[in-house]
C-alpha cells in the first residue's frame, strides 16, 4: 500500500483546463450566477488598467467602437467622446494618411496585422504612439489594436540628434569663421550650414545702414532657401526697411540689447504682418548682430511649415553662430584690420568661447596633454563644482574612476589620432561630491589660443539607461506572460508529489496508526527523501524566477554560462516541447564575464524566438540545438540553431531594429532581439545572426572570457 501510494504520487497528471470556445470563454455551463458577464467585465477592466498600452476595437466603418481606460492618461480626453468617431480624428493631421492606409489594410485583410510609429494630436501638441492593430477573424471590416506610449523615447532620440547635429555644425561655422584668411563672402559661409541644421524654410542676413537723413534702415544682403521656397533677395521691400521702426518697441529694444526675438506673424506689427503672410512665413526667428557692442544687423530664420516656436537649445545654438559671425564682422572694419595681428588668436578662443558657454550639455577644453583650458557653465553644474576655476588645470582623467583611467586614457589618445570625431560610450565620471554619473563622449578637435586643442562634450546617459531599463523590464515581463502556463506546470509537479508523500507519512506516523517496523522506517526515508527532492526541484524554479527578475542588478561577474543555459532550457520547455527536441552540445569553456539576469534574458529570448520559428507538432523532425565553445581564448561563443522556417534576406537586416517583429500579434514585442543586442553589446560581446529560408536560423553570442579581477561592473569605454 505504501509503495502503491508513493509511485501515484511521483504521476504527473494534467490539471483539468475549461476547453475554450471560439470567443474565449469556457465552453463549460455557464455559472449559475446572474451577474457572471457584468463580473468578467470589472476582471477585464482591472486587467486593462495594468497595462501600458490603451486597446481599442473599430467597427466596420472605422469609427470607435471600444477604448480602453488608459486612454484618458495617454490623450487627456475622456474615451466617451471619441465613441461612435473615426479613431483617424485622433491622429496628427500629417500622420493621418499613413494611418488610413494601415488600418484599410488589416479592416479588408490584406494585412492580417500591422503597426506602426505614429503621432496622436493631444491638444495643440502631438505625441508619439506605436499603434499595432489586427482584424478579427470572422467579423468583416472590424479592427482592434492597442495604442502604446512611445512619446518619452522619441523626444529623446530626436533632442539627442538634434544637439550633435548642431555641435557639427557649430563647430563648421566656427572653422569657416576663424581661418587666418576670412571667407570672400562671410554670410554665404553662414547661411547654408544654419538653414540645414536649424530645418528652417527660408535663412537671410539684413545690414543695418542710414538714410540720407540719418534713419536707421535695414537692407537684405545674403539668402538661403529650402527648394521651392521662393527667394526675397530681390525684393524692393527687403531693402531700404526701417527694421526698428517695423517691430514692436520692446522687439527693437530686444535686438539692440542683443537677445533674439521670434513669434508668429500676427505678434508683430501692422507693418511687418502683411510681409511675413505674404512671404508664407508661419513663425521667425532673429538673431542681432553686434559690431563693437552696436547693432550691425540681423540674422533671420523663417519657418514656412508650421506655426511652432523655436525651442531654447536652438535659440541658444543659433545666437552662438550668430556670435561668431559677429566677431568675424568686427575682424573686417577699420578697427579690427588695424588690432588684426594682436587680436586674431583672441578673437578665435572668444569664438570657441562662445560655442561652448551657449551649448547646453557639459562641455570641457584639453590639450593634447589632458589639461583642462575650459569648461561650459553645464559641465560645472554636472560634476557638482561651484565655479570653473575648480577643474581648470586639473587633468582630464581626474575626472574619471580610478579603476577606468587605462581604459580612458586609451579613447584619448584615439581622438587626438583621429581626423574626426572619436565617441566613446557610458564612461563613469567622478562628480564632487564622489558620487558617478555615466555619460556619452564625443571629441572634435578645435584651435584654441592659436594651438590645437579638443572640445569634449559629456551627454548624460541616465535618461537613455532609464529608457533602456523600461525597455528590458517590459521584455521581461513579456516573457514571463508568455511563459506564465508552463512556469506554473513546472511548479505543480513536483508539488504534486510532494504533497502526495507528505499525506503518505501523515497518515503512516499519524495518532492511530500502527507502530512501526523497521521497513516502515526504510520506507518513510525513502518517502522524504522524494519530498526532498521535490521541494529541491521547485527551489530551484524560484531561484530562476529570482535571478531573471533582477531588473536593477547591473554587476558584472563570473557568470558559469552553462548553467544559465540549463536554467533557461528548463524555464522554456514548455514552449519548446511541442515544436522540437531540445539538444545541448557543451563544450569545455570558462566562465564569462556578465550579469546572469541579464545573460539568462538574452538566451531566454532566443530560444523561444527559435521555439517560435517552428510549428507545433513536429517535435520529432525538428531540433533546437544550443552550443559553446571557445574562440579565440579569449571569447566564449554561444550558439542557438534552429531548423525552422528562416528569416527572408529582407528581414535579415533588420533582425535587431526595436519594435520589429515578424510574428502574430500577442506572440512579440518587436523588443527582444533588440533587447538581446544592447544586452551584449553592454557586456562587450556581439551578436549575429545566419538564417536560409526553408533550413533554418543560427544566432551567435560571443562572449569575453572571465578574468579572475572581473568581479565588479565595468561601464564600455
Amino acid at each position: 500500500m505504501a509503495d502503491e501510494r508513493r509511485d501515484v504520487g511521483r504521476v504527473e497528471a494534467p490539471v483539468p483546463v475549461p476547453e475554450a470556445s471560439a470567443g474565449g470563454h469556457s465552453s463549460r455551463a455557464p455559472s449559475s450566477s446572474p451577474d457572471s458577464g457584468a463580473a468578467m467585465a470589472r476582471r477585464l477592466q482591472v486587467l486593462e488598467g495594468l497595462l501600458s498600452e490603451v486597446v481599442f476595437q473599430l467597427d466596420a466603418h472605422g469609427r470607435v467602437a471600444y477604448l480602453g481606460p488608459g486612454w484618458e492618461k495617454l490623450t487627456g480626453t475622456l474615451g466617451a467622446v471619441f465613441q461612435g468617431h473615426p479613431l483617424l480624428e485622433a491622429v496628427h493631421p500629417p500622420d493621418r494618411e499613413a494611418a488610413r492606409t494601415l488600418l484599410e489594410a488589416v479592416a479588408t485583410q490584406r494585412l492580417p496585422d500591422a503597426r506602426q510609429e505614429l503621432r496622436l494630436s493631444v491638444g495643440d501638441e502631438a505625441r508619439w504612439v506605436v499603434l499595432a492593430a489586427r482584424s478579427v477573424p470572422g467579423l468583416p471590416g472590424e479592427v482592434v489594436g492597442t495604442l502604446l506610449d512611445i512619446d518619452s523615447r522619441r523626444r529623446a532620440e530626436e533632442a539627442v540628434a538634434t544637439r550633435e547635429r548642431y555641435l557639427e555644425t557649430m563647430v563648421e561655422v566656427q572653422r569657416r569663421m576663424m581661418p587666418h584668411q576670412l571667407p570672400v563672402d562671410l554670410y554665404a559661409s553662414v547661411v547654408e550650414p544654419l538653414g540645414r541644421v536649424s530645418a528652417a524654410s527660408r535663412v537671410y542676413v539684413f545690414e543695418m545702414h542710414r538714410s540720407a537723413e540719418g534713419a536707421p534702415l535695414a537692407s537684405q544682403r545674403a539668402e538661403w532657401c529650402e527648394p521651392g521656397i521662393p527667394p526675397n533677395l530681390e525684393d524692393p521691400n527687403m531693402h531700404g526697411l526701417p527694421l526698428l521702426e517695423a517691430l514692436l518697441p520692446e522687439q527693437a529694444s530686444a535686438l539692440i540689447r542683443g537677445e533674439p526675438v521670434q513669434g508668429l506673424p500676427w505678434s508683430f506689427t501692422p507693418v511687418l504682418k502683411p510681409m511675413l503672410e505674404a512671404q508664407g512665413v508661419r513663425s521667425v526667428l532673429l538673431l542681432p548682430l553686434h559690431v563693437h557692442g552696436q547693432l550691425f544687423g540681423v540674422i533671420g530664420f523663417d519657418n514656412c511649415r508650421e506655426a511652432r516656436p523655436w525651442g531654447p537649445i536652438e535659440v541658444n545654438l543659433l545666437s552662438g553662430a550668430a556670435g561668431t559671425l559677429s566677431l568675424a564682422l568686427e575682424q573686417r572694419t577699420d578697427k579690427a584690420l588695424r588690432v588684426r595681428t594682436e587680436t586674431t588668436l583672441r578673437r578665435t578662443e572668444a569664438g570657441v568661447h562662445l560655442l561652448i558657454e551657449a551649448f547646453p550639455d557639459p562641455v570641457m577644453v584639453h590639450v593634447g596633454d589632458g589639461v583642462l583650458l575650459s569648461v561650459n557653465p553645464a559641465l560645472v553644474q554636472y560634476l557638482g563644482y561651484r565655479d570653473a576655476s575648480e577643474l581648470v588645470g586639473r587633468h582630464v582623467l581626474e575626472l574619471v574612476r580610478e579603476e577606468d583611467r587605462s581604459a580612458a586614457q586609451l579613447y584619448l589618445g584615439q581622438a587626438l589620432e583621429g581626423k574626426r570625431a572619436a565617441r566613446a560610450v557610458e564612461v563613469p565620471l567622478v562628480r564632487r561630491d564622489g558620487e558617478t554619473v555615466v555619460a556619452d563622449l564625443v571629441t572634435l578637435a578645435v584651435v584654441f589660443d592659436g594651438a590645437p586643442a579638443w572640445v569634449t562634450m559629456a551627454r548624460d546617459f541616465t535618461e537613455r539607461k532609464r529608457s533602456q531599463a523600461q525597455l528590458i523590464l517590459a521584455d521581461r515581463m513579456a516573457s514571463m506572460g508568455l511563459l506564465a502556463a508552463g512556469i506554473a506546470h513546472e511548479l505543480n509537479n513536483p508539488l504534486a508529489y510532494v504533497l502526495s508523500n507528505l499525506d503518505f507519512l501523515h497518515a503512516t506516523v499519524g495518532p492511530r496508526a500502527r507502530p512501526l517496523t523497521p521497513d516502515d522506517l526504510v520506507e518513510c526515508r525513502q518517502v522524504l527523501d522524494d519530498a526532498r527532492e521535490g521541494a529541491e526541484r521547485m527551489r530551484q524554479i524560484v531561484r530562476q524566477l529570482r535571478v531573471f527578475s533582477r531588473v536593477e542588478d547591473n554587476r558584472e561577474e563570473p557568470v558559469d554560462v552553462h548553467r544559465v543555459l540549463d536554467s533557461v532550457a528548463q524555464m522554456a520547455a514548455s514552449e519548446v516541447r511541442p515544436r522540437a527536441r531540445l539538444v545541448k552540445s557543451y563544450g569545455v569553456v570558462p566562465p564569462v564575464r556578465g550579469n546572469e539576469g541579464k545573460l539568462f534574458q538574452v538566451f531566454l529570448n532566443l530560444v523561444i524566438n527559435a521555439a517560435h520559428a517552428i510549428e507545433e507538432g513536429q517535435s520529432e523532425t525538428n531540433e533546437i540545438r544550443i552550443t559553446t565553445r571557445p574562440e579565440d581564448g579569449e571569447r566564449v561563443l554561444v550558439e542557438v540553431r534552429d531548423t525552422g522556417g528562416g528569416i527572408p534576406p529582407e528581414h535579415l537586416r533588420r533582425i535587431f531594429d526595436p519594435f520589429f517583429t515578424t510574428k502574430s500579434a500577442g506572440l512579440g514585442t518587436g523588443l527582444g532581439l533588440s533587447i538581446c543586442d544592447t544586452i551584449v553589446t553592454a557586456l562587450g560581446g556581439h551578436i549575429s545572426v545566419e538564417s536560409s529560408v526553408g533550413v533554418g536560423t543560427t544566432f551567435r553570442v560571443a562572449l569575453h572570457a572571465s578574468s579572475p579581477l572581473d568581479t565588479v561592473a565595468r561601464h564600455g569605454l
